[in-house]
This record gives C-alpha cells, sequence and structure tokens, in this order.
C-alpha cells in the first residue's frame, strides 16, 4: 500500500489503514519468518540430497501461509507473496523456490480455474499442505515456449489420454500433483493448450529422475513421464485456454523471483559492507577506500531502485486489479542482470574468503544465475519489452515530422564579405597543415 497524502481530507482514514497494512505486513513477515525456521531444521542435509522434504512445506502449510498469501485473492494478496519470497528466500533458496512452485503455480491454478468439487477439494488439501503440486511446462526436447508443446491430451468418451514427458520440473520430487501443458490431438492451432491435473501416484506416471543444477540445489529438479487416462475433471478451466492461463501465472512467478533476487542482494550487500568495515589493509579500513564504498553505494543505489520499482507495481496490481505484464517482465530482466552484477562486486570485496563455502557469497552468486533463466530468459524479456517499442506513437511520430521540418540550413545568416567574423578558409586563405 502506497504511503498516504496527507493533504486529502481523508487523510487521517488514509493514515489508519497505511498503518493497519504496515501491521499486518510485519505481522506476516514474523509469521513466515518463524515457519521459515522450523521449516529448514536439518536443510544441511538438502542440498546434499538436492531435496526439499514435503515436511517442510507442510511446515508452512500448518502455519497457514498459504492460506494466508491466497486469503485477499490473487492480485490482493501479492504483498504476501513478496513477504514470503523475501523471507523464505533468506531461510534456504531450494524452500523458497519449492513454496513458489506450490504456492504460485500449483495453488494459483486451481484457485482460478478450479470448477468441480473435486478440484476445490484439492485446492484445500493443498491449503493445508495435505497435496503438494508443481508445474510442468517445459517439454523433453527442451524447449520452454508454452506454446511449442509435444504433449497431447487425446480425448476420450468419458475424460482424456494424457502423453508426453515434461523435465526441468521444479520440486516434482516431493509433490503430490502436478499441473501439465498439453494439446488436444485434434487441434491444428499449435497455441491451442489446457492445462491437466495429473496426479503422480498414478500407474502410468513416474518420475525419471533428476538434475544436479549449479544453483538452489536444495529444490529438486526432474522429468517426467506420462501415458495415463484422465476424468473428465482433470481438465483445468476452460479447454485451448491453457497459454492464456499460465501465462498469466507466470506473472505472479516472476514477481515473486525479483523479491528473492533483491533479498539475495540485500544479504549480499550487508555482509560486504559489513567485512568492509571490519577489514584494514595497511591500517586504514576497506570502507575508505573510495573505490570499495562508491562500489557499495552504487550497488545499494541499485537495489533501492529495484525494491522501489517492485512495490509499485505490486501498488498497480493490488488497486487496479490487473497484472502489468511488460513492466514486470521488465523488472524481472533488470533485476536478473543487476543482482548477479551486485554480489559478484561483493563476492569480490570478500577477496579469496568470497570464494570458500564458509561465506555465502559463492552460493548466493549461484543460486541468483538460474533467475535469468526461469520464468523467462532475459531474451524472452527483453522481446517482451521491445514489442512495446514497435507500436505506433502518433505523438512521437508528430514531433519527428516537426523536427525534420525545422531540420533545415539558417538562410538568414550572413557573413559579411570581408568581416573579421568571416572564417578565414572563406576569404581565401589556405589552412595551416
Amino acid at each position: 500500500m502506497s504511503r498516504p497524502d496527507l493533504r486529502t481530507p481523508s487523510a487521517a482514514q488514509d493514515v489508519a489503514e497505511f498503518q493497519e497494512a504496515e501491521f499486518r505486513e510485519a505481522e506476516f513477515r514474523e509469521l513466515v519468518r518463524a515457519a521459515g525456521t522450523r521449516s529448514v531444521d536439518g536443510a544441511e542435509r538438502w542440498v546434499l540430497d538436492r531435496h526439499v522434504p514435503a515436511s517442510a512445506i507442510v511446515e508452512l502449510a500448518d502455519a497457514g501461509l498459504f492460506r494466508r498469501r491466497w486469503d485477499g485473492g490473487a492480485t490482493g494478496g501479492l504483498a504476501h507473496l513478496i513477504v514470503l519470497s523475501q523471507e523464505l528466500f533468506r531461510c534456504d533458496s531450494g524452500l523458497a523456490l519449492a513454496a513458489m512452485a506450490h504456492s504460485e503455480a500449483f495453488i494459483g491454478a486451481l484457485h482460478r480455474h478450479a470448477r468441480t468439487d473435486e478440484q476445490r477439494s484439492l485446492l484445500a488439501a493443498a491449503f493445508d499442505g495435505r497435496a503438494i503440486g508443481c508445474f510442468a511446462a517445459t517439454e523433453a526436447h527442451g524447449g520452454s515456449s508454452l506454446s511449442d508443446r509435444l504433449t497431447v491430451a487425446s480425448r476420450l468418451p468419458d475424460g482424456w489420454r494424457l502423453t508426453g514427458t515434461k523435465r526441468y520440473v521444479s520440486n516434482v520430487g516431493s509433490a503430490s500433483h502436478a499441473i501439465v501443458t498439453a494439446r488436444a490431438s485434434d487441434s491444428a492451432d499449435a497455441d491451442d493448450l489446457s492445462l491437466f491435473v495429473l496426479p503422480l501416484d498414478l500407474p502410468g506416471v513416474s518420475v525419471d529422475g533428476f538434475f544436479d543444477t549449479a544453483g538452489v540445489q536444495a529444490c529438486d529438479v526432474g522429468q517426467i513421464s506420462f501415458n495415463v487416462e484422465l476424468p473428465s475433471g482433470a481438465l483445468l478451466g476452460s479447454p485451448g485456454m491453457g497459454l492464456l492461463y499460465a501465462s498469466h501465472m507466470l506473472q505472479f512467478e516472476r514477481l515473486a523471483i525479483c523479491a528473492q533476487l533483491h533479498s539475495a542482494a540485500e544479504t549480499a550487500l550487508n555482509l560486504a559492507s559489513a567485512y568492509a568495515r571490519r577489514r584494514k589493509l595497511g591500517g586504514v579500513r576497506m570502507m575508505d577506500k573510495q573505490v570499495i564504498r562508491h562500489r557499495l553505494a552504487h550497488g545499494r543505489a541499485e537495489l533501492w531502485n529495484l525494491q522501489s520499482r517492485l512495490a509499485a507495481l505490486v501498488e498497480i496490481a493490488v488497486t487496479e486489479g490487473r497484472m502489468p505484464g511488460h513492466e514486470i517482465a521488465a523488472l524481472k530482466l533488470t533485476s536478473g542482470k543487476a543482482v548477479s552484477e551486485i554480489v559478484d562486486m561483493c563476492m569480490q570485496v570478500f577477496g579469496a574468503r568470497g570464494n570458500t563455502s564458509a561465506y555465502p557469497l559463492e552460493k548466493l552468486l549461484r543460486d541468483t544465475r538460474i533467475a535469468r533463466i526461469g520464468g523467462g530468459t532475459d531474451e524472452v524479456l527483453a522481446d517482451a519489452v521491445a514489442g512495446v517499442l514497435d507500436r505506433p506513437d502518433l505523438e512521437a511520430e508528430a514531433a519527428l515530422d516537426r523536427a525534420a521540418s525545422a531540420d533545415l540550413p539558417n538562410l538568414g545568416r550572413r557573413y559579411a564579405q570581408d568581416g573579421p567574423s568571416r572564417p578565414a578558409a572563406a576569404r581565401g586563405s589556405a589552412p595551416t597543415l
């Protein structure tokens, strides 16, 4: 919620609402911190096992975090999503990713599109942690374009046959269900996608294995294959609308990624600043070296700008009830690159120490790198932003026309025939070489 304008007649009410919103956010933040701390008990094993146990997600659900996030609806609960993403990332990056997959992909899809009693019951189970979900979109050939689908859903008299393979599925090792994107077998349009709820314990469904990743190693990333019959109620929402649904859900994932990135940069800057204040070189604090303090200052300024923009986009979504997709894409694009540079700079401040696992900088560097791929690569995001630039702009076109009309030599300006202001070359003198 934006700060109230004290000049308005309703200033007192605005202040009260602002204070209440701040209190709710602070109270929820403490709740997330406490639940996150309980969840990561024994998290040292998670990276070794490359697996966040289902019990960690259940712990968050038992604390009511997922219900609280969605109490205000998809956009109304965005402030809680940001807090959830920030605080869980500080606990463990793998836990943050697993929770995001469960909350924003699985619960998000059910919350928006559940229509049958079975689907609504599954949503209730997801809130409580009795069902844990993931989102399976990337095809076996490696393509993550939502319209480039090889997974097929064939219509049956009383349901569907779902056939395909999905890879790079986050949190699949702990999940009980997956939301799967598939193309109807009788559709000639590659964009004609639908969403299906796939229980992972059905005969005909297999988790083929897992991938060793460079960053966010605690959250498993796996491949699933399936050739299975599903009831008609497995279809989520309207047939053929899956691309639109998935694109909408992606906006929430991108905001969550931005919040996690900003938490990583905050941690890195705080650690590097503390180290620079403590470390002495030739009897002088590193913080007193201009090159160091200015690098840290530029990093902090960049982060403040990113955090302010995130808050502004959340405000737009909450007050206007819409997700500003192009602006969200732009924020993730700039956040991914900027945070990578901030963490890298902070690692440089630590010198050799920053390259050891005793300090969290090298892990932060690996964990933040995947953000420039997951949720939309830099290239995909840049193209989305560029699409805004390639639209007719009558005002700009008119300004160009006016400038072109005025772009003529000034015929009213004349040099005196032999005046002192006339250039030497014009008076016939040769230039000196």
